[in-house]
């Protein structure tokens, strides 16, 4: 039975800026390497017109990788998880387990900047339960992390079975008990 999860985290939704220039680094010195053992043997083919300069321009379609990664992540988070993903984003602003900075400052997209975010884990277990995991970075409302079983319920329309509540992370497990029921009947006793 094939798992679905994914892990969202709202100051870096689309993934690490850092790695993604690493990521691209990486790659500008492999179409280096490239050009530098290409260059010797196709130069003076594409000079004689003996063969098509296209050929150079092929190592730069690694550079397409670093695109595709945070782009992986959006189509993941809007399409393939796209009822979990926003019930979680309905949960989270509705508890406000974002700090924002202040109203004037926009990052990208006109959007409000993120000075402290909450990461969450999406697991759906073999059962067919949910198991979310809250991970607060540093947000100023941390201890709403630990009530929000009556926002999941009524996000998810799932009932809460546990909470864990750890140090550093609150886990719900979210299960449907109603399939859970057994029958008695007069033959049990």
């Amino acid at each position: 039975m094939k798992m679905h999860k994914f892990v969202y985290d709202t100051k870096k939704p689309l993934g690490s800026p850092t790695g993604f220039r690493v990521l691209a680094i990486v790659i500008i010195l492999i179409i280096t390497f490239i050009y530098i053992k290409l260059l010797p043997t196709t130069l003076p083919r594409i000079i004689k017109n003996e063969e098509s300069n296209n050929v150079l321009f092929y190592p730069f379609f690694l550079l397409i990788v670093p695109v595709i990664c945070p782009l992986w992540k959006w189509i993941n988070f809007n399409i393939i998880h796209y009822k979990e993903f926003y019930a979680l984003k309905k949960v989270i602003q509705s508890a406000q387990l974002v700090d924002y900075d202040d109203k004037n400052k926009t990052s990208i997209f006109s959007m409000r900047q993120v000075v402290a975010g909450i990461k969450v884990i999406y697991e759906k277990i073999s059962n067919g339960d949910i198991e979310i995991s809250f991970y607060p970075n540093g947000i100023k409302n941390s201890d709403r992390v630990r009530q929000l079983t009556d926002r999941l319920q009524e996000a998810f329309d799932l009932t809460v079975i546990s909470v864990d509540n750890q140090l550093t992370h609150t886990t719900y497990v979210l299960g449907d008990i109603s399939s859970n029921k057994k029958e008695v009947n007069n033959d049990d006793f």
